[in-house]
């Protein structure tokens, strides 16, 4: 797996350019949804990436360039780029590493690319997914509106109760 991680890196740097390590993760991500690449063939931090193209640097096969800021953490983070030794053109598929072979979903159709395109680069199961979180996270903030709602009216009744037995009780002491 760590050479398809290798490789894939250099295929993004490759054809995006310039990017930082978290740019870079997100992008190999997507291209290893789209293949079905296994699970354990993604990775899943800005550290591994980070980890990765250091080790790449070592061999010369990418270089660091200027430093950009991150708003997301609000400090500067390195951009690198792939050096001509280290340009792959066609995109790695996973495959024979230590003499096992990983099973992946042959490339879809281009129907299906277009289709998930068009859905912003999501599978109909992920999109079926977010929408379930987006529609479990709406119902439980109308539950805690609807509960907030209940509590405002109980108190509300308690103050008219209270002004009310009040107002008993003036007008049975002036009778």
């Amino acid at each position: 797996m760590r050479v398809y991680q290798r490789q894939l890196l250099l295929h993004v740097l490759t054809h995006h350019g310039e990017s930082t390590a978290a740019e870079a993760l997100e992008l190999m991500g997507n291209i290893a949804l789209d293949q079905g690449a296994p699970r354990d063939a993604i990775l899943v931090s800005t550290a591994a990436v980070s980890g990765l193209l250091r080790e790449l640097h070592s061999n010369l096969l990418v270089v660091r360039g200027e430093n950009r800021g991150d708003t997301r953490n609000g400090r500067m983070v390195a951009t690198w780029s792939v050096t001509d030794a280290g340009r792959i053109d066609t995109r790695p598929v996973p495959g024979a590493v230590g003499g096992n072979a990983v099973q992946v979903r042959e490339a879809p159709a281009v129907q299906a690319v277009d289709e998930r395109r068009s859905r912003g680069g999501l599978t109909l199961p992920q999109l079926m997914g977010l929408l379930t979180i987006e529609f479990d996270a709406m119902l439980s903030e109308m539950d805690r509106e609807h509960q907030q709602a209940q509590e405002r009216a109980r108190r509300e009744f308690e103050g008219f109760r209270q002004r009310a037995l009040r107002v008993w009780g003036v007008s049975e002491a002036s009778a």
